[in-house]
């Protein structure tokens, strides 16, 4: 690979009855919470409530008012995104305002390739299919220059040295999988690939990952330096990627640096109060389809989905949503003047297990045990008590969501594997684990009874009397997480499975939740964090082929890893059609990496009908306030 010029060329993310009465019980005592948002910020939000253009048609005016999911304010502002930040929040409803990646992907309520909001053409293929030629539309920086292959070159410069560091890296996979890049003049270059790959998957997976980034406005290494072309050695873009890294981590100068100024997408970043909101305005240079049609989109924090809803009652958030232990209630947000409106996501949901805690770990690592939580999770129930009837069984990596993308007249997921292998029976769990030499103590906690390796044995690493109890770890501020915690604890302890509940705000869940690393105290057991699990969206799984969260050496699967797992991927990746996805999607739901739970809808927006052009919302996470309008 040849990223870095020669010297001569350098002139370039229990049971019904419990879980019914749980959720009447927590439902009741809304009425006694109190939102956790000072008055001062109470009483602006209202102000700004009340800011709504006076037609649909007019430029410029009014402001919109977005709730964020709780506790998920972003913390990050560089594109070349770190593991930790890498949730909605930060990608898609903030960093994708401000800067376009090469390939966006929604259409309507679908999760298409989307060319009129690329900032590229679509690849053409050479080279007998190892070669993508891409070319750059006539796109602006907001301050005026164009942008050019060499800010490509800047954005690919500072991944191959601090890949390691992006939430979108993966061992073997892009930019491992890069031979060579070309950058033939301003506007076209070309990446050629080790192999042949399924050009969806090229598409949807990895050069979905591609940025422009401002090199003449970002390319330097300190705050009173000069720009240069320091990201042309390995050692100066490593240099230039540590400023740039070290200044999004200060989110206190966000509204005040310059950088962050310099935009592609439809909106430039007005201000930002940590832990509280951040204001968008409309970026006057964006050179996509069409310019916002508001004047400010503000985006509100919240401590809990119940001190949103609180808010959204009293008609203070344009665009919010109805925590699911109060959908049974819409009916008071409708009479508000809102339409309701699921906002359904494709993707995958589930609690991840960390195979590398020293405590547990050797628990997780038998196939047998996974099975037997598996078999303790009630999914019906959860859907129907927890998400008041919203949201699907999830038991793989395409569960049966609506709008799946179709590829040459096939869905995504597999039609024969939609049906779950490991259907709710604590006798089952019981079965699996009194066989496999453990002591089952019913509302007590199991012991190993007999330990070694073999068929009827507890399993490596774990000893004689060794308890089965684990920690859960969930989100605070969303009611049905602690919903589902409980009832998956209720259930496991019929089969003397202890599961011990701990919670955490969203963001640190999903902080703790990496893998861990030498010399770390890797004490987390299972996490849960706000939309667990990935959603299909932006970068970098669009084509659902999950090698960034199950792949060995993956990040987000709390050290997996199953060699026959990657050899499938890696067929999958190649195979001409999307039949080359289903014996992948088969082994995830049968061999169990991860705990999984119901796919609940992305939220279940609560939409002003003063707020044209939200709707359809599409499955991709994504929003495009730049067409949105508001009305009297």
């Amino acid at each position: 690979m040849t990223p870095f010029p020669t010297r001569g060329q350098q002139a370039r993310r229990r049971h019904h009855w419990w879980i019914s009465s749980l959720c009447g019980a927590v439902i009741c005592s809304v009425g006694l919470l109190t939102a956790s948002i000072a008055t001062g910020q109470s009483l602006q939000r209202e102000a700004r409530g009340g800011q709504i253009a006076k037609t649909a048609d007019t430029s410029s005016n009014g402001t919109v008012t977005v709730a964020l999911p709780p506790n998920d304010m972003p913390n990050y502002i560089f594109p070349i995104l770190q593991p930790a930040s890498d949730f909605p929040a930060d990608t898609l409803w903030f960093i994708a305002q401000m800067w376009r990646p090469l390939y966006w992907f929604g259409v309507g309520g679908g999760s298409a390739f989307n060319e009129s909001l690329s900032l590229a053409y679509p690849p053409i293929y050479s080279n007998g299919g190892r070669t993508a030629t891409i070319k750059l539309k006539d796109w602006k920086w907001s301050d005026g220059k164009s942008i050019t292959t060499r800010d490509v070159q800047f954005f690919m410069n500072m991944l191959l040295v601090e890949k390691d560091n992006s939430a979108n890296y993966i061992p073997g996979n892009f930019p491992d999988n890069v031979t060579s890049i070309r950058y033939d003049n301003s506007t076209t270059f070309s990446i050629t690939f080790n192999g042949v790959y399924n050009q969806n998957w090229l598409l949807y997976n990895q050069l979905c990952a591609l940025f422009a980034l401002p090199q003449h406005a970002w390319d330097k290494t300190s705050s009173g330096g000069k720009v240069g072309n320091y990201d042309m050695t390995p050692t100066g873009a490593k240099s230039v990627y540590n400023y740039l890294n070290s200044q999004s981590l200060n989110v206190l100068s966000y509204q005040s640096n310059p950088l962050w100024q310099v935009v592609d997408g439809p909106y430039r970043l007005e201000s930002y109060q940590a832990n509280s909101e951040y204001t968008l305005v409309p970026n006057r240079g964006y050179s996509g389809p069409d310019r916002s049609h508001v004047s400010k989109v503000e985006f509100l924090n919240y401590t809990s989905d119940q001190a949103e809803y609180i808010e959204l009652l009293a008609g203070r958030v344009d665009y919010g949503y109805i925590p699911f232990a109060d959908a049974p209630g819409d009916r008071r947000v409708a009479d508000e003047g809102y339409t309701i409106s699921p906002w359904p996501q494709g993707g995958m949901n589930y609690a991840v297990y960390n195979y590398s805690n020293p405590t547990v770990g050797p628990l997780f690592k038998q196939l047998y045990i996974r099975q037997a939580i598996q078999y303790l999770i009630d999914q019906p129930a959860y859907i129907h008590a927890a998400l008041d009837g919203y949201g699907v069984p999830d038991f793989g990596p395409v569960p049966a969501f609506s709008s799946q993308v179709i590829f040459n007249g096939l869905p995504e997921g597999d039609p024969a594997q939609q049906r779950n292998p490991y259907s709710y029976s604590v006798t089952s769990a019981k079965t699996l684990l009194e066989s496999h030499g453990w002591n089952v103590v019913p509302n007590g906690v199991d012991t190993c009874r007999d330990t070694g390796t073999g068929t009827h044995e507890c399993g490596a690493g774990i000893k004689k009397g060794k308890e089965l109890s684990f920690q859960f770890l969930y989100a605070s501020g969303v009611l049905q997480y602690k919903v589902e915690s409980q009832a998956l604890a209720s259930a496991a302890s019929e089969a003397g499975v202890q599961v011990v509940q701990n919670v955490n705000a969203d963001s640190q869940v999903i902080a703790d939740a990496l893998p861990c690393k030498a010399g770390s105290s890797c004490n987390w057991q299972v996490a849960y964090w706000y939309l667990s699990g990935w959603q299909y969206g932006m970068w970098p799984i669009n084509y659902p082929l999950a090698t960034i969260v199950f792949g060995c050496g993956g990040i987000y699967a709390g050290g997996y890893c199953s060699p026959t797992l990657d050899k499938l991927m890696a067929s999958a990746s190649t195979s001409p059609t999307i039949k080359g996805l289903y014996p992948y999607e088969d082994y995830v739901s049968k061999y169990l990496p991860v705990m999984w739970l119901p796919l609940q809808p992305y939220e279940l927006a609560a939409i002003s009908d003063h707020l044209h052009g939200a709707v359809p919302q599409n499955t991709e996470d994504l929003i495009t306030p730049e067409f949105w309008t508001l009305s009297s």
